[in-house]
Formats: C-alpha cells, structure tokens, sequence
C-alpha cells in the first residue's frame, strides 16, 4: 500500500492491462464503485470480466494501471492481502475441502483458538450467525460432499461475507443456483 488520498469512491481501478500469451485480456480497463452500491460486469465469454476481478483480488498482476481502494493506493500480492485489507470474492468455480464440515470450509485457515485448540462451539455459533443472516438453511456440521452445487456455491457466498469485507467480489455467482436461489442472493444483496 501506499499513499493515501481522499476519494468519494470505495474502490477506482484506472488503466488496468493485463496480457497473456498471444491474448490482450485488459486494454485500458476503468471502474469505479462508490460505498453501499451493486456493479455487474457484463460481456461475452473471454471478455476480461474476471481477469478484471482476480487483478483486483491479487491472483494476476496487472501490467499496466493503478488501484485505489478504501483511498490507498494497492497493489495485492496474493489473495490473503486482499482479504485483510477487506477485499472478498466468490470464485466462479467452487473451490472447497469435500471431505470436511461445511464449517471447516468457511473457517479454514482462520479457525477461532479457546488456547491452542479448535473453538467448535464458537466456529458452530458463528457459522449459524452468518447463515441465520444470510437466511442459508444449510447444517454447519455436514461434509461439504453431501451437499447439492447450489448449496456449495452459497456456502461460498456465506464464507465471502464472514471476512467482514468493504467489498464483495462474485464472479458468476448465479451460474450454479436455482432460480429461488438466484432470487434470494439479489433479496440478500438489496438489503
């Protein structure tokens, strides 16, 4: 991070390019987002939506452009910076641990100690918060592997929104949800 500087905008990325191989993924991209708003990045297959994300959210180095958030200028090295400096995402492909608890996977890596130990109980209560929030009927103390793909997928939603994020990144979070779901994710996201 860098210099601090007063902007109305929660999030600017400016004249971001991004290359691979024979491929000019970003030429130029701009976006701003203000605080309490919803952005959709539409466009067809291949048309930079994602790679625009996963610059923001330290998975790619951008080549070329600038990035403000929260009025620093950042430039994340791997995803864990962009989630304590409060930047989450919902990755369009599901990405989870099948053979542990539906808890383990939303805490994973960030578990709550009582000493040296697992807190169970605090990982169970705050897992049901966070779905009692979200309105997810989900048991916390399944295996992610009994679960359908839609439920996978808003087991990934809850797990975004308990890092307590100033931002929230999905990238096609719809793709693998029923149309209930998809309605209840825009009910989650307008309140």
């Amino acid at each position: 991070m860098t210099t601090q500087t007063n902007h109305e905008f929660l999030l600017e990325m400016t004249g971001i390019c991004k290359e691979f191989p024979g491929v000019k993924a970003l030429d130029n991209v701009n976006l701003k987002v203000r605080p309490h708003s919803i952005h959709a990045l539409m466009g067809e297959n291949g048309a930079g939506k994602s790679t625009l994300l996963k610059c923001l959210f330290g998975m790619y180095d951008q080549e070329a452009g600038k990035i403000v958030f929260l009025g620093n200028e950042v430039n994340f090295e791997s995803s864990k910076q962009a989630l304590e400096a409060g930047v989450s995402m919902v990755h369009q492909e599901l990405n989870q641990v099948l053979q542990r608890t539906v808890m383990d996977n939303i805490w994973l890596g960030r578990y709550p100690l009582k000493g040296f130990f697992v807190d169970h109980n605090k990982m169970y209560n705050d897992t049901k918060a966070i779905f009692e929030e979200l309105d997810i009927d989900i048991d916390p103390k399944v295996k992610v592997a009994t679960l359908s793909v839609s439920e996978m997928q808003m087991l990934e939603i809850a797990k975004a929104f308990s890092y307590n994020a100033k931002i929230v990144i999905m990238d096609e979070p719809t793709s693998s949800l029923s149309e209930k779901e998809v309605s209840h994710l825009l009910k989650l996201l307008i309140n």
